[in-house]
């Protein structure tokens, strides 16, 4: 990827509500230019989607967590992430290595409402445990930047 691909992806993680003039400003490419270069971005694969990231606590969640589930069997495994895809309070699934196959980054309005979340949880089909952290402060929430890092 070159140095102006990289810079454009850096401006979309940061706000992808930037028109095409505002981005072409920033890498010294007319609107067309940009256009052609995000599509062809888009068709490699480096950009999966534009989205608008909402903050929950603005929406009354205020309480994050993470909720590490064991579960028996794949079948179980199947069944348990469909259910998850279903609750939007969960606002990550995450298959993982350990003792703790899965990992939910889930969002609640208190911490009564998470307990009751986590009771959800532990009843879908074949969840041995759960195991709940809540969040105290997170100093990044959301992928920024991340392909001037990788590089």
């Amino acid at each position: 990827m070159n140095p102006v691909d990289t810079r454009l992806l850096e401006l979309l993680q940061r706000d992808c509500s930037q028109s095409l003039a505002e981005l072409g400003s920033h890498v010294g490419l007319s609107i067309s230019a940009v256009n052609e270069r995000l599509k062809k971005l888009r068709a490699r694969g480096h950009v999966r989607a534009y989205v608008a990231l909402v903050d929950p606590q603005t929406l009354g969640y205020v309480t994050c967590a993470f909720v590490a589930v064991a579960v028996e069997g794949k079948k179980n495994e199947k069944a348990l992430v469909g259910a998850v895809l279903k609750i939007p309070q969960i606002e990550e699934c995450h298959h993982i290595s350990g003792e703790f196959p899965y990992l939910l980054k889930v969002w609640a309005r208190d911490v009564q409402d998470l307990e009751r979340l986590n009771e959800r949880i532990k009843e879908m089909p074949g969840v041995l445990r759960t195991q709940v952290s809540v969040v105290l402060s997170s100093a990044r929430d959301h992928v920024t930047g991340l392909v001037a890092r990788s590089e």
